[in-house]
């Protein structure tokens, strides 16, 4: 049969009651975008864990691709591509293997699909799903293309992407890529004053003399145009990572110079192969082996200063302060924004304050902090400097520890570079940390959703991986865990390659939201992946942390072996940083495995040891008194558990009436609840009904849901087992997850 799925939208389809999946591609091809992500966000949890459910899953995959998120349904497709394209009888295969094949082709046309499946080349493998799908179809052939057609696929996609989509980002060139020889003197000019008013159009001109030089090189024939070749030469040079091919470009650039008698230009080509000198051998031999080179370059910037040229004297300069960072590079830089003043070149004047604020900072905030505000008040009306000039001054804030400070000068970065999508980036980003810093997650949301989608504008991987994760981060405080999820798995491994110093906290917040979403055995792995990132780093407290996640959550997987092993790893780890909480915590997790691998009594035991044992640690090292009386009710709420568990209730029932005589407000509601249950559990319906009923009210007037739904699930089911189904009905009615 075919899938459920709306009759008025596939022809020939069976009428039958739309399931949540089948809601969801109705809405999707309806244009309801909310009701699509809605029905998705509601079946995608049953249906994706249950490998039987292959038509539903297909009718998942078809709702992504229609709200123009292929790339979530490739990334739920590839796992299970096996199940559908072998569907067992009984299911309608050719939906299944239609499918499939309609997200890879989507994926293979937006460039997200990986080259090869199982080994198979994708193409080749679309063509043998296509095959299977012919051969299998036992629905009209109307139907099936129906559901599968194109033409409702968006450009863009209505979820986060989890994907880079191919290719190139949009073209942004304002100068355009020179024909002519006797074009090159104009845009020499143009790049002068571009780079004067420190305007991006600047280097993308000079990108474009990259992408001609070797068509225009051997045609040059003028002075004029040699010296134009010469300048853009240099500036293309400095734009290359590799220093070898930075040498050889300058090479290029002096006998460009040379052909035209710009003695000028000769100079600044000297000083700046005198500076890759430096930076080359900094790279291949160490810090202390430049002694010679640099005495080259120091001489190479006076010869060119020397010649009168105050502005390019100025930009040399910063070029050797920024890139091989010498003892002086702040007294060079301040130089350099002197020269600039005398050049009356204000803009990049700014720019070298802020550079020498940059270099300042460690050792001199005041002074620092005196150069970003003197390079604002120059950069006004320059969206690049007054950007740049802005985030170092929430650097600045920061360092103070200033985070309201610091998210206004975020926002004036943005505001600056309004309209320019490349210097937004780093502030739209830096603003994310900041927010993230604060805790204000309802703030973070769209500012984190706005340098995704631009991060996807300018096909910046590392951006992307770094917008999910603060995106994610919002979604899992707002309690959206499995929209985090998703996010941060496929930021995990992008992090893991350029932004390892961020493995750990994604894999710190994967575990949580996994765990959220109730998938402990996922959520154990993501904890294991930032334990060993923050091990790797020496951050023992954090690792320590995430070992003891990682015991929870491996115990709540019902494997006590990977808990034992976590608990243990933590253990170590809280003793070895001194971390009294992590001691405390990862203690109790060994009492409950210890009282499920080993014994009861023994567990039980080992949990009554664990406050005096972590407050003699906690005064043996000399850190704050750990205060024994505060975490009493907890351990008495757990020891009551593990006995209750064990089908000791008495015992269980004496531990928790004295932790209510300890406590008030909500956790004293919530133990009285425990108390009933426990009550009913042990065979003492009526006394447990009593107390439940006493406390519903009390649980609701709290705003405590999810206990109020699990105390009333209990004692309806009681009451209907005691012979009472109306006061059951009544019960559910009254305290149920809809009243």
């Amino acid at each position: 049969m075919a899938p459920p799925t709306s009759p008025e939208h596939l022809p020939d389809a069976p009428v039958v009651a739309l399931t949540p999946a089948a809601h969801a591609e109705a809405c999707a091809r309806d244009g309801d975008v909310e009701g699509a992500v809605e029905g998705f966000r509601t079946a995608w949890p049953v249906v994706g864990r249950d490998p039987t459910a292959l038509l539903e899953v297909a009718t998942c995959l078809r709702v992504l691709v229609l709200l123009g998120n292929t790339d979530r349904a490739l990334d739920a497709l590839l796992p299970r591509l096996a199940l559908l394209r072998d569907a067992p009888d009984g299911v309608d295969r050719a939906w299944c293997v239609t499918t499939a094949a309609w997200v890879l082709r989507h994926a293979l046309r937006l460039g997200v699909a990986p080259e090869t499946i199982d080994g198979v080349p994708t193409p080749d493998l679309v063509r043998d799903l296509t095959t299977r799908a012919d051969d299998a179809a036992t629905t009209d052939r109307r139907t099936l293309d129906a559901a599968h057609a194109d033409d409702l696929v968006p450009a863009e996609p209505t979820l986060p992407p989890t994907r880079m989509p191919a290719g190139t980002p949009p073209p942004d060139r304002t100068v355009p890529v020179p024909a002519d020889p006797a074009d090159l003197p104009v845009i020499a000019d143009r790049v002068r004053r571009a780079r004067e008013q420190v305007d991006p159009t600047a280097e993308r001109a000079v990108r474009g003399w990259l992408e001609a030089r070797d068509a225009l090189l051997p045609r040059l024939s003028t002075a004029e145009e040699w010296a134009a070749a010469a300048r853009l030469e240099r500036l293309g040079a400095l734009l290359l990572d590799d220093p070898a091919r930075v040498l050889d470009r300058l090479e290029d650039a002096a006998a460009a110079a040379e052909r035209a008698g710009d003695v000028v230009e000769a100079a600044a080509v000297e000083a700046e192969r005198a500076t890759a000198a430096v930076r080359r051998t900094l790279l291949e031999d160490g810090p202390d082996a430049a002694g010679p080179e640099r005495a080259r370059a120091v001489t190479a910037l006076g010869v060119l200063e020397a010649t009168g040229d105050d502005a390019a004297t100025a930009d040399a300069l910063r070029w050797y302060a920024l890139t091989t960072r010498p003892p002086d590079a702040a007294d060079r830089l301040l130089h350099a924004a002197a020269l600039h003043e005398r050049a009356g070149t204000t803009a990049r004047r700014a720019v070298c304050l802020l550079d020498a604020a940059t270099a300042l900072l460690p050792t001199d905030e005041e002074v620092a902090r005196a150069l970003v505000e003197e390079a604002e008040t120059l950069a006004a009306g320059v969206p690049a400097v007054a950007g740049q000039a802005a985030d170092l001054a929430a650097r600045v804030a920061r360092a103070r520890n200033d985070l309201e400070a610091a998210e206004a000068a975020h926002v004036r970065a943005l505001e600056a570079a309004r309209g320019h999508d490349r210097l937004l980036l780093g502030p739209l980003l830096a603003l994310c940390d900041v927010l993230v810093e604060r805790a204000a997650w309802s703030r973070l949301e769209p500012r984190a959703a706005d340098a995704l989608a631009m991060a996807v504008r300018l096909r910046d991987g590392t951006s992307l991986a770094a917008a999910q994760r603060h995106l994610a981060l919002a979604y899992l405080e707002t309690e959206r865990p499995a929209e985090a999820a998703e996010l941060l798995e496929a930021a995990l491994p992008v992090v893991t390659r350029r932004l390892p110093a961020l493995v750990g906290p994604t894999g710190w917040a994967l575990g949580n939201a996994l765990l959220a979403d109730a998938d402990p055995r996922r959520a154990e792995a993501a904890f294991a992946t930032a334990a060993a990132a923050f091990e790797r780093e020496g951050r023992l407290v954090e690792a320590g942390h995430s070992r003891h996640r990682a015991a929870v959550a491996a115990w709540e997987a019902d494997d006590t072996d990977a808990a034992t092993a976590h608990v243990e790893h933590a253990l170590i780890a809280a003793r070895m940083s001194g971390a009294v909480e992590v001691l405390h915590q990862a203690s109790l997790v060994r009492a409950a495995v210890r009282a499920a691998t080993v014994g009861l009594d023994v567990g039980v035991a080992e949990l009554d040891e664990v406050l005096p044992a972590v407050a003699r640690f906690a005064a043996d090292r000399g850190e704050e008194e750990f205060d024994v009386e505060v975490h009493e009710p907890d351990v008495l709420r757990q020891g009551a558990h593990l006995l209750a568990r064990g089908g000791r209730p008495e015992e269980a029932l004496e531990r928790l009436a004295r932790a209510e005589a300890l406590v008030g407000a909500d956790y004293e509601i919530v133990l009285r609840a425990e108390r009933g249950v426990v009550l009913v559990e042990a065979g003492r319906a009526d006394e447990g009904v009593q107390v439940l009923r006493a406390v519903l009210p009390a649980l609701a007037g709290a705003g405590l849901h999810d206990e109020r739904v699990g105390v009333a699930q209990v004692l309806a089911t009681t009451l209907d087992e005691l012979g009472r189904p109306e006061e059951s009905d009544e019960t559910w009615a009254a305290f149920g997850p809809d009243a």
